[in-house]
């Protein structure tokens, strides 16, 4: 048995190209200080986009590594629209000058997770791992003159080097256990045919393994009880590093959910105890998070705040998946994915956007909107509404695939009935809280003061790209599950 996979150099050739993008940027700011800024935002952007065509059009198919491509460079490309208020809260007095790492960091972390997709054992993963959430900590606090990202940079670091501990010592707990490094069916069923079986210390201490490294991805994803942090970082970080950690880290997430838990699909059969702790295991952690996101997103008057508890109800959404391991775990997850990520992008958009120009990020802010931008504020309403599963969007379709797995799942494992209505509840309780939003643009006369919004010329494309994509995709079943 190896220990550790080998691997090719040409599965990494579209991270290496962003690495090297990521280096002529910093180059470029070194070298050329009082070049504009919004040259590198769209530089970063546009390689991105040329990664995610290579990674959709390549020989294998790599959706994780697209949906992780598409939305770092959206996230990059909202910058392009606020270049200005970056800088001011970067160096002051708008002046650009060292503010070029902010476009070249997400690149470094987008390539980090073009690695993750690729990683068949413990080590390529937790390296991997690193190089995005290192950077992630840096994005989160860069904004020096802002006190909360300031803040959420430290609570992401501290939480996050507790995370990476966990994940340390279950890899070592499992190398223990196991003999190697390596993630697959092969090995757990080896190891649980070998010693495991037969030792009940041995057993103790795979499961530990187990637990810890399963913990480590919770963390990553925002799944209850490693949710703390999603609030406070979302809520204080720069809103172009808040789209990336909401969509590109979460991606990275799920895919390390994916790597530790497919293995373990071969044991997902009734009269199986290794089954019957890992459905527990995941229909406890989905109903905490599906609970105490959607719960809390419904007092929330911060709509970034907001956005931050919605994801964690997302991902409950999401862990409902891997309650049927041995069914198309990946498939569901990615198509979840894929519809998340064109609304929350979208989402944050209309926050910075509002943001800018009204000075607010409170629900408030958007006051009006109906009156004074009906178009755009069509555009919002339908970002909002496919994350609240309304009919005729991606939203409605995706998570209705959630009800449907876990409906399948209670025909083998019956004894989870009990999360089916809690899903219906937290999922009519996300109304409320989208629809908060909805309602001010719409019941909420505007301000003397509000004048309409000018929408830049990305935020419009990008808001219309990701609306047009969620109606057709959402009206289009038949071509979303091919």
């Amino acid at each position: 048995m190896n220990i550790v996979s080998t691997y090719t150099w040409c599965q990494f050739t579209p991270a290496f190209a962003l690495v090297g993008l990521a280096a002529l940027l910093i180059l470029a700011d070194a070298l050329l200080p009082r070049l504009p800024k919004r040259i590198y935002a769209f530089t970063g952007a546009m390689g991105t986009f040329v990664a995610a065509y290579f990674l959709a059009t390549g020989e294998q198919t790599d959706i994780f590594g697209f949906i992780a491509a598409i939305a770092t460079g959206l996230s990059i490309l909202l910058a392009f629209d606020y270049t200005k208020i970056c800088c001011e809260s970067i160096a002051g007095s708008g002046n650009e000058e060292g503010t070029g790492e902010f476009y070249a960091l997400p690149l470094v972390a987008c390539a980090g997770i073009l690695c993750l997709t690729q990683a068949r054992d413990l080590v390529m993963l937790f390296v991997s791992l690193e190089v995005i959430t290192l950077t992630s900590y840096v994005l989160a606090g860069y904004f020096r003159r802002n006190q909360g990202s300031i803040e959420a940079g430290i609570k992401y670091l501290v939480l996050g080097a507790m995370s990476t501990g966990v994940l340390v010592y279950g890899t070592a707990w499992y190398f223990g256990m196991v003999g190697s490094f390596n993630l697959g069916s092969d090995v757990v069923i080896a190891a649980m045919k070998g010693g495991v079986a037969g030792s009940p210390s041995l057993a103790v201490g795979f499961l530990l393994a187990t637990a810890l490294l399963f913990a480590g991805a919770f963390f990553k994803i925002g799944a209850a009880p490693m949710h703390v942090w999603i609030p406070d970082v979302y809520q204080g970080a720069p809103t172009p590093t808040t789209a990336f950690l909401a969509v590109a880290s979460k991606t990275a997430g799920f895919v390390v959910l994916c790597s530790l838990a497919l293995p373990f699909a071969p044991f997902v059969v009734p009269g199986s105890m290794v089954g019957q702790l890992l459905v527990w295991c995941f229909a406890l952690v989905a109903a905490a998070t599906l609970l105490i996101g959607n719960l809390g997103a419904m007092r929330q008057t911060n709509v970034k705040r907001l956005l931050g508890y919605s994801s964690i109800g997302q991902a409950g959404f999401i862990l409902v998946f891997f309650i049927a391991l041995n069914g198309p775990v990946v498939f569901m997850v990615t198509k979840y994915l894929l519809a998340y990520a064109l609304a929350t992008i979208a989402a944050f958009y209309a926050v910075a956007m509002v943001r800018t120009q009204r000075g607010s990020e409170e629900i408030a802010a958007f006051r009006g909107l109906g009156k004074t931008n009906p178009r755009t504020a069509f555009l919002i309403t339908v970002c909002f509404a496919s994350l609240a599963g309304v009919p005729l969007t991606l939203g409605f379709l995706v998570k209705m695939y959630s009800f449907v797995a876990i409906i399948t799942a209670m025909e083998s494992w019956c004894c989870i009935w009990w999360l089916l209505p809690i899903m219906v509840v937290t999922a009519a309780t996300g109304f409320y809280y989208y629809f908060k939003i909805i309602r001010s643009m719409y019941w909420e006369k505007p301000q003397p003061g509000d004048q309409p919004l000018q929408v830049p010329v990305c935020t419009g494309v990008v808001l219309s790209i990701c609306v047009i994509a969620l109606i057709y995709l959402g009206t289009m079943p038949l071509l979303l599950l091919a």
